[in-house]
């Protein structure tokens, strides 16, 4: 009998394990992931370097389990968080959650005892924030590895959790690694693609074993030097795949005979010789063991066999000590999948039917499984391999009842599409589940809400549409029509056609607060589309139906809305924000609610307003959880405040942060056009195309870029301009105004319209234009001025627009247009009216450190022979030793001394957590400190911060 031994000779790899050590050292790294085809070792090469870790770093690995959607919502994170307790105590484990009742309780009965009778969180990103503040916690007084095992394997909900904290990791001695085979299975492909794009992430790609690696395998495997010839044919059959190599090697040693090309040429033949000399009982379990998927609890195949006590032990010994299968702490794993692959493979169907009915069997006579255990997944698995359809019916229904407890949105919507699946397979369908299929139906549509599936989702509500009266049920008509429409707005269709239908469904009185869902749904689809009117009112009536329901989430976001409505009138959005505000009264939705504020304050152009809100929105985000979703918006808001109030450097180190980081293309384009603009009026042209472009290949035709692709064509006209191009500039304005969606993106076609003024011969009727656009804003009228003036060259109109400017505080726009002022003056004759302006406007460009501005206000000077005399800042005088700190690390470096965390720095300091953790990285580099503690002793000692 053939055996698997513990752990294979090792060959072929010293270059991965380099490379998992450079990565674990690299403060720059959080993940790894580690691609490859089964069998090439990417389980053995994880454990050969967590092996050389030292005994001090924590150690947490996870595995997919092959039943994957089939069997338990976040699988592998469950095992890493019990596995974590069985090794630091629930004592330790309680001391790093932040939260008294803890949505981890739902995982770990021990919190749940501790927590007592109190009812756990329940939200999504609460749980997925304790998870991940437990991991950096942990990581502050020790490293952590952490390992996911068979990605592709991965339950819907594991997907997500782990992109979560791929987003947001950003403790330094955190080191995430996972393993997975390359697939072209949609989920995994675009969760791979997402993570690879993050800076944080390394991948890395075994290759086969070489020709010599393999005789070195194949060597050690036989115990001897192979003979001549055998390594090159063991070579040419396994192909350079470590376990085929290991399974050919074993083969021939058990019978020296044998020449490799009388090995079966399958993978899965040569694997199954490792059972050939096991007794009947053994086999049996191993078979058992197959169909009930890897891993498997050992209570399930315990009460799934037929064999006694001792047979069952007996078997369970033969089965460990061959290495066939390896024990865990809950059960037993086989050694490698393709060891269960083909024992499973090799089973007749009516066998596999089976063993299905008595893992079936087993599971329904479970005493302890209630009806909403994770574990009614796994029977309606197997219940429906068994060909129980009935049971697998009943199962489905209640193991989606199960996934709406734990928000597993994806696994809740599989087992309800098996449930749609059997029911005209299954008599009796709706008796057995107590629900006809349009209740199945509304139950997919609403999860494809609350999950964001929208493709499904819509078809499921154009199918349950199809079946209701809405005559006879309107409002669960209504509800269905509301969740398509917020379907549909996310995939950027609209459709305020449903809502417009829900709405005409359902009673004004007595007012539901589904009624309020849709009226604030059609007030945001109508303040984005334009009209201001129709969403002022649709937000007011979302209002009143919050205040008669007692609905203060709902409230602040009608408030909002009608704030974003009233964005031309800065005192009465105000108003309604205020109003939002107290009516947020959970950081959740305070977040919705300052995201749109600061969005309506930047249009307005009440920057000094804009970042306080930002700020606060940015400190939500991370109360929350939510930086990865709200941040990027907050700081592309953040940077267009700066960027308006002249605040440059300020600006361009935001900027630079903001990219170190993971960003949306979206907002990576924002940032990279705020970027351009300074840059240009910095006087490189060059730097400025460079960003340009590469927002530009950021950049959708979807209705959400439309904005940033006018202020594109706005920065490529600057830039055609100030390069002398006027025929390209030209050209680019005629391109971008000949659009229809003018008057509704009127925010950003009025700088445009402003720029185009300044080309000698515009391609297009720019008045004509000028005159059908609204003007709604503050900032709106201060284009319109600058536009009015340019084509005149009056110098009353070049005085309206330096009011304007002045008046919201722009500096750079009042500097050109304090020029444009004294450029008419002087046009007109007047030296002595255009001294002052040309004065300040100089004054204005060489503080900005606006070097053209700065230059042709000097020529100007010098044209008219007005003398200017414009202050310069005195140079700065020496400073102690700084070891190369810039001052936003030096303000990260008084936090490390206080002992934040990086995820505490960063919400300090209103960045990402991946920010934070590089400042740190960079100043542990810069002060030549391998810890925190070590950094802050040496800068008290140089006296870069105050000693306690």
């Amino acid at each position: 009998m053939l055996s698997l031994p513990d752990h294979g000779a090792f060959v072929g790899r010293a270059a991965e394990v380099a490379a998992l050590q450079q990565a674990y050292r690299d403060e720059w790294v959080h993940t790894v992931l580690i691609a490859g085809e089964p069998g090439l070792g990417k389980s053995r090469l994880v454990s050969e370097f967590t092996s050389r870790l030292g005994a001090d770093v924590v150690v947490l690995v996870g595995q997919c389990p092959e039943s994957g959607d089939n069997g338990v919502p976040f699988a592998p994170f469950v095992s890493i968080m019990r596995a974590l307790v069985r090794r630091i105590g629930i004592e330790e484990l309680t001391a790093l959650l932040p939260v008294t009742r803890p949505a981890l309780s739902r995982w770990l009965p021990e919190l749940a005892v501790r927590a007592g009778s109190a009812e756990p969180e329940s939200d999504r990103i609460r749980l997925f924030g304790e998870i991940l503040t437990v991991l950096e916690q942990l990581a502050l007084t020790r490293p952590v590895v952490l390992v996911l095992e068979d990605l592709h394997w991965a339950d819907d909900s594991s997907r997500e959790l782990l992109a979560f904290l791929v987003a947001d990791l950003a403790q330094r001695d955190l080191l995430l690694i996972v393993t997975y085979r390359p697939s072209d299975a949609e989920p995994l492909r675009r969760l791979v693609a997402g993570l690879r794009r993050n800076p944080g992430v390394r991948v890395l790609h075994p290759e086969p074993l070489t020709k010599h690696e393999v005789g070195r395998q194949l060597a050690a495997t036989l115990g001897r030097e192979p003979d001549p010839g055998i390594g090159a044919r063991v070579f040419q059959r396994s192909k350079g795949i470590p376990l085929f190599v290991e399974a050919l090697g074993r083969a021939l040693r058990a019978d020296p005979d044998r020449a490799p090309e009388d090995v079966p040429a399958d993978l899965s033949e040569l694997l199954l010789d490792y059972q050939s000399g096991l007794p009947d009982d053994a086999k049996a379990l191993l078979r058992l063991a197959a169909v009930a998927g890897s891993p498997v609890r050992g209570g399930l195949l315990e009460s799934a066999t037929d064999l006694t006590d001792h047979a069952l032990d007996l078997a369970l010994r033969q089965l460990t000590e061959q290495r066939l299968l390896l024990a865990t702490d809950t059960g037993y794993e086989f050694r490698h999948s393709l060891i269960r692959d083909a024992v499973y493979d090799d089973l007749l169907p009516i066998e596999r039917k089976r063993l299905h009915t008595r893992l079936s069997h087993a599971l329904i006579t479970d005493d302890t499984l209630r009806a909403d255990d994770w574990r009614i997944g796994e029977l309606a698995y197997h219940a429906h391999a068994a060909g129980d359809l009935p049971r697998a019916l009943t199962a489905s229904w209640a193991a989606a009842a199960a996934a709406e407890s734990e928000a597993a949105h994806g696994e809740r919507l599989r087992h309800l599409d098996r449930v749609l699946a059997l029911w005209d397979r299954v008599p009796d369908a709706a008796m057995l589940v107590g629900a006809d299929r349009l209740d199945v139906l509304e139950r997919v549509v609403g999860t494809c809400h609350l999950g964001g599936i929208v493709e499904h989702g819509v078809a499921a509500a154009d199918e349950a549409l199809e079946l209701l009266d809405a005559t006879a049920a309107p409002e669960r008509a209504a509800r269905i029509h509301y969740y398509r429409a917020v379907l549909k707005n996310q995939s950027g269709g609209g459709s305020v056609g449903d809502l417009d239908q829900a709405l005409e469904l359902l009673p004004e009185q007595p007012p539901t607060v589904l009624r309020g869902e849709a009226l604030a749904e059609l007030a945001a689809f109508r303040v984005f589309s334009g009209d201001a009117a129709g969403a002022a009112r649709a937000a007011r009536a979302a209002v009143a139906v919050a205040e008669q329901t007692g609905t203060p989430a709902l409230a602040a976001r009608g408030y909002a809305y009608q704030g974003l409505a009233a964005a031309s009138r800065t005192g009465s959005a105000m108003t309604y924000f205020e109003k939002a505000h107290a009516a947020a009264a959970d950081p959740q939705t305070l977040l919705t609610v300052v995201l749109w504020e600061s969005a309506a304050l930047v249009t307005a152009g009440q920057h000094h307003a804009a970042i306080e809100a930002i700020q606060q929105g940015l400190r939500a985000a991370h109360e929350t959880f939510r930086f990865a979703e709200a941040g990027p918006i907050l700081l592309v808001k953040w940077a267009q405040a700066l960027t308006a109030l002249g605040r440059w450097p300020q600006t361009l180190g935001l900027i630079d942060e903001s990219l170190t980081g993971q960003l949306p293309p979206l907002s990576k384009a924002a940032l990279l056009l705020c970027h351009a603009g300074i840059v240009l009026a910095q006087g490189s042209s060059a730097a400025a195309t460079s960003s340009a472009d590469a927002a530009a290949a950021l950049l959708s035709d979807g209705q959400w870029a439309r904005q940033y692709q006018l202020q594109l064509h706005t920065l490529r006209t600057d830039i055609a301009i100030a390069d002398g191009e006027s025929r390209r500039a030209g050209e680019v304005v005629a391109e971008a105004l000949a659009a229809d969606d003018l008057a509704t993106h009127h925010h950003e076609v009025w700088p445009l319209l402003a720029t185009a003024a300044r080309i000698e011969h515009a391609p297009t009727d720019l008045a004509s234009i000028a005159d059908q656009l609204p003007v709604t804003t503050v900032v709106d009228t201060a284009h319109r001025a600058v536009f009015t003036a340019t084509r005149s060259s009056d110098p009353a109109a070049w005085d309206e627009a330096v009011s304007a400017w002045r008046t919201i505080g722009q500096r750079y726009d009042l500097a050109r247009s304090l020029l444009g002022c004294a450029e008419a003056e002087l046009a007109a004759g007047n030296r002595t009216a255009a001294r002052e302006p040309l004065r300040e406007a100089a004054e204005l460009a060489a503080e900005l450190g606006a070097t053209p501005l700065t230059e042709a206000a000097g020529q100007l000077a010098e044209r008219a022979r007005v003398g200017l005399e414009v202050s310069r800042p005195e140079p700065a005088a020496g400073s102690p030793r700084t070891f190369g700190l810039t001052a936003r690390e030096t303000d990260v470096l008084h936090l490390v001394a206080q002992g934040l965390s990086n995820r505490q720095i960063a919400a300090e300091l209103f960045i990402s957590g991946n920010t934070a953790g590089v400042h740190v990285s960079r100043i542990l580099t810069k002060l030549g400190a391998a810890t925190r503690t070590e950094a802050a002793a040496i800068a008290r000692k140089h006296g870069l911060i105050e000693p306690d």
